[in-house]
């Protein structure tokens, strides 16, 4: 069977509706559904089309998917945030205890070091802290 750009539409309109919100699976998908019908004798496209969801297992399928694409992003955003939280941590760090060596041997810049490390906890580390603990609340997954 030939496919018609309205088939292509109804495809995506239907995925959409029943969760695959994610543009690139969903584009996957209707790619993969499309294949299989044009692969198909019949000339029926209702037909194919329920064909082809029972062979890659209905909407519940996609959902679930859908949610797999959604938990492999927050898992990318998550070690990101980490990373970050590291380098931001340590660099904290690093200048707090060189700010205290230098206040200690009274050498100069030893209160811009300290002030830099609280700015960088103020300004980078805490931001982050609660972007990662927002991000984590959003994606509760079930």
């Amino acid at each position: 069977m030939q496919i018609e750009e309205k088939h292509i539409d109804f495809i995506e309109k239907s995925l959409k509706l029943y969760g695959v919100q994610s543009e690139s699976l969903r584009e996957d998908l209707v790619d993969h559904i499309c294949t299989y019908i044009e692969s198909q004798d019949s000339h029926d496209f209702n037909a194919l089309y329920q064909e082809a969801l029972q062979k890659f297992g209905g909407y519940a399928s996609f959902q679930n998917l859908q949610l797999e694409t959604n938990m492999q992003k927050f898992n990318k955003e998550r070690a990101l945030l980490n990373k970050l939280k590291i380098a931001l941590g340590f660099t904290m760090i690093a200048l707090l205890m060189l700010g205290m060596l230098f206040k200690i041997q009274h050498w100069p810049y030893a209160s811009a070091m300290l002030v830099g490390a609280i700015l960088i906890f103020i300004l980078g580390v805490l931001p982050v802290l609660f972007y990662a603990k927002y991000k984590r609340s959003i994606y509760k997954f079930s």
